[in-house]
């Protein structure tokens, strides 16, 4: 029969790090890539007010959008719950930095505003006004891109890798 497998506890423990290691890789790459992704997401909305003058709420359904996208890839599409929790809190941040991107820049007419103490105690103040109406729908709009994308792209993923692995 072979020599029988021996496990010690150091076996054990060497193959319960190397699994939760696996599974850590597997959120924390997710969680920076959408945090990096609501940043940017933030400063382009921003970036598009100061230009234009005008706020266009698609913009940040779009930042829902773009923590979807990112954690999907960064997972690899092998999305849970967890994954799209991540991307729903990130597109939530981007667009919390892009209102206060908004403020800091108009406050002070200089991107460097943004990092004005004054602005963050005008932004706490007026937090209210900033988020009308129209502002809570293209936010639901993108909190429900940023939890449904992740699970899409997965789900669009899968059906291509068992089509590939039938042709062999």
């Amino acid at each position: 029969m072979g020599n029988p497998v021996k496990y010690s506890m150091e076996n054990y423990y060497s193959i319960c790090r190397g699994k939760m290691k696996l599974e850590g890789n597997k959120i924390v790459l997710p969680i920076l890539g959408a945090l990096l992704a609501a940043v940017v997401g933030g400063a382009a909305w921003a970036a598009i007010v100061a230009l234009t003058n005008y706020e266009l709420g698609i913009v940040a359904w779009a930042v829902g959008g773009l923590a979807g996208f990112t954690v999907a890839k960064l997972a690899n599409k092998q999305i849970s719950a967890a994954h799209q929790v991540i991307a729903v809190i990130a597109s939530l941040i981007g667009i919390l930095l892009g209102k206060y991107f908004t403020v800091g820049y108009l406050y002070t007419e200089s991107i460097s505003g943004i990092f004005d103490s004054e602005v963050m105690t005008v932004f706490k103040e007026n937090f209210s006004e900033l988020f009308k109406a129209m502002d809570i729908v293209f936010i639901v709009l993108a909190v429900a891109t940023a939890w449904q994308l992740p699970r899409k792209l997965a789900n669009k993923a899968t059906p291509a890798a068992d089509t590939t692995q039938a042709a062999e």
